[in-house]
């Protein structure tokens, strides 16, 4: 069934030039590029009619015009822009790209034993990327993934050679510039190969005013070698007037480890999270935490997929939400054990707490179990504030607001405590406080 979203940037990207495909690219890619608008043009932005998308229309969010074309922030913004994500404490390796293109002279990168760092078309020129263009979406994006493969041009390439252990972390700015309203489409591609060990920090800015939008469909894909090991920290500190698509496919390979920590701060309109796992062999290891502040009037959407497909692989889930105001919040967790998935252990929670009468949280944690010798598990707890927990925060001299942060705070330990790196941990800390104090417990 054709599930068709007609909006004005829809017929925006029909209609532009940037659907042509460079000449410049292989055969392959070009007939890629081709087949994949085509499903693009059937099939639309996704709508309720999709059961992925029920609770998230992106009618609202894509029926007005978007310039497509970039617009470079002025170096000065650009230096703020990094000055304003930094991380106190943190020693890494700093990456950064504007509109996408990486920007060498603002970079500090790690030496090529360690990674090799270079523009995604240097990956598509050389073939490389074409083997990890082949898949559909387990999480009903596959229309926005087609988008993606139809028309992006810009992004990173990263490759942590065989062995290679990254001495700090690499810390990726992604800088964007907007003067009129923006469509952005980033694609990224990283290659952790055998035995190799990784840390990679991600953080977005767009530099715009205030009655600006932007809308940004960002593509990234990861694959994990034999026994490879990445820690993934993706920090949405974001504005109003922003909306993101983010959607992630890791791929994993015997032995490998893969960690994710994704923290969605108050302040944009729409966040999409799509992250989508494949356990291609066996002995993998997959956790991913996340912790999602909504303030009012703003929606956060977290769809996870795991695809156990292997025996004695384990994974672990664990979301958080706080949601305040008008907000609105939607997780949606799916696990896929296939009958040749023996001995799998799954774990997936889904933890929720309203601070208003209008907050909405929209919750599926799911198991598809086909192996009979496992150990899983899931569930999902929607509530509001313990009163006997504030009262006896309130009868120790604790005013309601203080109490009530420190209780937020509290709920939110059980995914910072899990972070490794001191510095990011500390930071992350700081603005889960900042945000209960200034948006979402006083919002």
């Amino acid at each position: 069934m054709t599930l068709q979203e007609t909006t004005s940037l829809y017929n925006q990207l029909l209609e532009s030039s940037a659907a042509a495909p460079s000449a410049e690219e292989p055969e392959a890619v070009v007939r890629l590029r081709s087949s994949a608008l085509a499903r693009f043009r059937e099939k639309g932005f996704p709508t309720g009619k999709n059961e992925d998308w029920r609770f998230t229309s992106l009618t609202p969010y894509t029926d007005t015009h978007f310039s497509l074309e970039k617009i470079s922030p002025g170096e000065d913004a650009i230096r703020n822009a990094i000055a304003e994500t930094a991380i106190p404490g943190l020693d890494a390796y700093q990456l950064v790209l504007v509109n996408g293109s990486i920007r060498s002279d603002l970079s500090t990168l790690p030496d090529e034993k360690q990674a090799i760092i270079q523009p995604i078309d240097v990956a598509v020129s050389s073939g490389v990327f074409d083997a990890y263009l082949h898949e559909n979406s387990f999480t009903g994006s596959d229309s926005l993934l087609a988008l993606s493969t139809a028309l992006f041009t810009d992004g990173c390439y990263i490759n942590i050679p065989k062995g290679a252990v990254v001495d700090k972390p690499i810390r990726i700015i992604h800088i964007y510039g907007a003067v009129d309203n923006v469509f952005f489409q980033p694609r990224h591609l990283w290659v952790i190969n055998r035995h190799a060990r990784a840390t990679i920090i991600e953080q977005s800015v767009v530099v715009k005013d205030d009655r600006t939008l932007s809308l940004a469909n960002s593509v990234c894909r990861v694959a994990l070698e034999e026994d490879a090991r990445l820690t993934h920290y993706e920090l949405q500190q974001n504005a109003a007037g922003e909306r993101w698509l983010h959607y992630s496919r890791v791929s994993q390979q015997r032995g490998s480890r893969y960690d994710n920590f994704t923290f969605s701060m108050p302040g944009a309109d729409l966040i999409r999270n799509n992250l989508e796992m494949s356990l291609d062999d066996t002995a993998t290891e997959t956790h991913l935490y996340g912790l999602y502040l909504v303030g009012s009037d703003q929606l956060t959407d977290n769809h996870t997929a795991i695809a156990h497909q292997h025996p004695s692989c384990q994974s672990n889930q664990l979301y958080k939400g706080v949601i305040t105001g008008n907000g609105k919040a939607v997780f949606n967790g799916k696990v896929l054990v296939s009958q040749d998935a023996q001995q799998t252990n799954a774990y997936q929670q889904n933890n929720n707490l309203l601070l208003s009468d209008h907050a909405r949280v929209y919750a599926k944690p799911q198991l598809e179990i086909y192996a009979d010798d496992v150990k899983c598990s899931h569930g999902c707890t929607i509530g509001q504030f313990n009163p006997e927990a504030l009262f006896y925060l309130r009868s120790r001299g604790i005013d309601e607001a203080a109490a009530r942060n420190l209780l937020v705070e509290a709920f939110a330990y059980d995914i910072t405590d899990k972070m490794e790196d001191e510095p990011v941990k500390a930071y992350m800390q700081q603005l889960i406080h900042d945000s209960m104090t200034t948006t979402v417990v006083a919002g």
